[in-house]
């Protein structure tokens, strides 16, 4: 079913050593009730596993006849633990869909066979499948490989092509193909990998796959090991306790009709393997794989390659979703810019003229156009008004859902054969839900020489003349040129043109209802703004209110965190004083002792040359360890701090950061005499602590200078530094103002204050000040 071929266009054959169909796309196509000969089949009851039909190869496989086996207990065929793994599998909770291995039969003088089972028609069916080539050795193991191999494919196209190489690379199959379901139903080979010896089907077109879109209804893979081999027969041919056949939908081992046999084998294939490829749970396209002599893949190679293309599904999906999210995120930004642009608008129809260029940004076309109010305006290849015009009289009566798009316009709309050059593919957007504006995408005619495996709009394997197709010569390919048609448009072009006709109306709704409100009486109107700004007082009322309750909250949150601060800090420093004197008082006085101990030790050492070495090693690491000792407790809570106050802690401090530092520290302070309280004393402490951090770790300063002044009841501590200063209104640095930030914190404490002067390459000065 095709429409759209011109029919002034000549069918002509092409020359092909093949056949007129090119023999794959159907996947469980014309099925049979009988299986493939070299295989075995026994249906049993579920409950007794007595052998109720039976079929294939029971003779070679089993040693009797199937026509000998229904009726017969299963222990004929099979040992006791094959029995016991058969009635757990027979009793299972679920009933097996899906092909299953039970166990391998290894007989004497046999090769394996692989015995598989599934549910169908109330039956346990178990089928066995002897091997003629080697299993892979890890099946999960080459899938994964597979997978690699064709996972760095970013498109569609490129993904096929390398799933068309990899399977044939994996199973060795003459001839690997991608089948991929157009629109219209027909089955185009998109990919191909070949052997060079063998044609090409690449670029071919089925018009009737016969291919169920549901792939429920048809077996994941089907295989056709030899088509050159007569099918056995299932016996009987319907189950006596129930009087119906038996179903072999999901069978590994079911046979394809003769008709469809008879053709691969015109077509030189002597054997097939069909893979679906479902996507979004409908049949996508197919893996097809042709060869000339037959291949009997085993059980595990078949799933491994059922699992490939159940994971490239996946991938594929991946894929379309990728491309089709691409397409949708650029019309969107288009989408959003549009509407933004409509909003702002007093006229609609103006800025549609105004803006209209972008609309051949949103949906990729030859040519857009605006009919608004009887006028049209367009851009890049379109008809001209008169021929709009006419276009326009025959939409008002197609464009029942707001948007018409069709990529065949002169076979709905014969007129349009006079400019299929401009507008062969039609996007047309009404403007209102009843049509009269429209926004117009067009696109040309694209001439597309189309080679049909067959003649299409007619039975598979009947030729042009109505005659069947036979022998072994085959017929001829047939190319027709497709006329009157475009690119066609894709799903997410056509949503984007709905999505913006959505956008559009909410626009021109919101225009309408201004207008209405704009055309009542100043009284109501007058009203309803008294009514607006008396509840806008209230809420006003209620806002103010809630925020000076949130304030007042704010301000008891804070005070108890200040107060919570406080105590952490006084915490902090009375622990810090703990620990400084327990460093200097008993670690200390132990270290001493040690030292006074190690001078006696090397008295009583006598003139032993190498122990008043050693003690005298250990007395100098006591010496060190004592210095470190009183070093640290300094540095934790120095003593001078306590006894002598602010004045020596301070000089004591630059001393100490001039032994580290190549830093000229400078010093000024006017207390005289005079005691600060014991919190302000610390806290101007910390403070030129956590500054001389700073201007060490991040100033690359050369000098220092720290200035402590006592004015009225306020005591000023400045600390300048001449360093690369920073700005106040770029990025923050992290590590520097988070020192800042503890400054501020602890002089908040005591009723504090921080200011700074700094600027790139100037230096920076800070100012804390405590009133007393």
């Amino acid at each position: 079913m095709y429409s759209g071929l011109d029919n002034s266009a000549e069918s002509r054959p092409a020359s092909c050593p093949e056949s007129d169909h090119f023999g794959g796309p159907r996947l469980g196509a014309f099925p049979s009730d009988s299986i493939h000969p070299h295989a075995a089949l026994l249906a049993l009851a579920p409950d007794d596993l007595t052998i109720v039909q039976a079929g294939g190869a029971t003779e070679e496989l089993l040693g009797t006849a199937a026509v000998l086996l229904p009726g017969t207990a299963a222990s004929t065929a099979f040992s006791s633990d094959q029995i016991a793994r058969l009635r757990t599998l027979a009793m299972a909770e679920r009933p097996i869909e899906r092909p299953l291995h039970a166990f391998t039969l290894n007989a004497p003088d046999a090769p394996p066979t692989d015995v598989i089972v599934h549910h169908a028609s109330g039956l346990l069916v178990a089928e066995f499948d002897p091997r003629r080539e080697p299993p892979p050795d890890d099946s999960l193991a080459l899938v994964q490989s597979m997978i690699r191999r064709v996972q760095p494919a970013s498109s569609v196209q490129g993904f096929c092509e390398a799933m068309a190489t990899e399977l044939r690379r994996v199973t060795g199959f003459d001839r690997v193909m991608v089948y991929r379901f157009a629109s219209d139903g027909c089955c185009d080979v998109i990919a191909e990998c070949r052997a060079p010896e063998v044609g090409s089907f690449l670029g071919l077109r089925d018009p009737q796959p016969d291919i169920p879109k549901r792939p429920g209804i048809c077996n994941r893979i089907s295989m056709q090991p030899d088509t050159r081999a007569i099918a056995a027969p299932i016996v009987p041919e319907v189950n006596p306790r129930s009087g119906a056949a038996l179903e072999l939908s999901q069978s590994s081992i079911r046979s394809a009709s003769p008709d469809h046999r008879q053709y691969l084998a015109r077509l030189g294939v002597a054997a097939s393997l069909s893979l679906s490829l479902v996507v979004d749970g409908e049949l996508w396209g197919l893996l097809v794989c042709h060869h000339r002599t037959p291949r009997f893949l085993p059980y595990r190679m078949r799933e491994t390659c059922a699992l490939f293309s159940e994971m490239a599904s996946s991938q594929i999906e991946t894929r379309l979703a990728a491309e089709q999210l691409t397409a949708r995120l650029h019309s969107g930004r288009i989408h959003e810019e549009l509407v933004t642009r409509m909003s702002q608008e007093s006229d609609l129809a103006e800025g549609l003229i105004r803006f209209y260029p972008s609309l051949l940004g949103f949906i990729p076309a030859a040519g857009v156009g605006l009919w608004i109010d009887g006028q049209f305006t367009g851009t890049g290849q379109t008809p001209d008004a008169a021929q709009i015009a006419s276009l326009i009289g025959w939409l008002h009566g197609v464009a029942q859902d707001g948007v018409f798009h069709t990529e065949c316009l002169p076979l709905v709309f014969p007129p349009a054969r006079a400019f299929a050059a401009q507008a062969c593919g039609l996007i047309a957007l009404s403007l209102s839900n009843t049509p009269r504006d429209y926004v117009l995408w067009f696109r040309p005619e694209v001439v597309r020489h189309v080679t049909w495996a067959g003649a299409p709009n007619r039975p598979v394997g009947v030729d042009r003349d109505g005659t069947r197709a036979s022998g072994s010569g085959g017929a001829a390919h047939w190319r027709e040129s497709v006329r009157l048609h475009s690119d066609p448009w894709c799903e997410a072009e056509i949503d984007a043109a709905h999505r913006l006709r959505d956008s559009l109306i909410e626009v021109v709704r919101r225009r309408i209802d201004g207008i209405a409100r704009e055309r009542r009486s100043a009284q109501l109107l007058q009203q309803q703004l008294m009514r607006q700004l008396e509840v806008g007082l209230n809420r006003s009322k209620d806002v103010a209110q809630s925020l000076q309750e949130e304030k007042d909250r704010r301000v008891l949150v804070e005070a108890d965190l200040s107060q919570v601060l406080r105590r952490t800090v006084e915490d902090q420093e009375a622990e810090r004083l703990r620990i400084a004197r327990e460093l200097h008082d008993t670690l200390g006085q132990s270290l001493t002792l040690l030292q006074l101990g190690f001078d006696k030790l090397g008295q009583a050492a006598g003139d032993r040359p190498e122990l008043q070495q050693r003690i005298a090693e250990m007395r100098s690491l006591t010496a060190d360890l004592g210095r470190q000792t009183g070093r640290l407790a300094w540095e934790i809570r120095p003593s001078v701090l306590d006894d002598l106050g602010i004045q020596t802690a301070i000089q004591n401090l630059l001393d100490s950061w001039s032994e580290t530092s190549n830093i000229q520290f400078d010093l000024h302070m006017t207390l005289g005499t005079r005691r600060l309280p014991s919190a302000v004393e610390t806290t101007l402490y910390r403070v030129l602590q956590e500054a001389l951090t700073n201007v060490v770790r991040h100033a690359a300063a050369r000098q220092v200078g720290v200035i402590l002044r006592l004015s009225g009841d306020e005591v000023t501590m400045i600390v300048e530094d001449d360093g690369r200063g920073f700005s106040t209104t770029g990025p923050k640095q992290p590590t520097s103002r988070l020192g800042l930030l503890g400054i501020r914190e602890r002089l908040s404490l005591v009723g504090g204050s921080l200011e700074l002067e700094t600027a790139p390459g100037k230096g920076t000065t800070l100012y804390a000040r405590i009133p007393l």
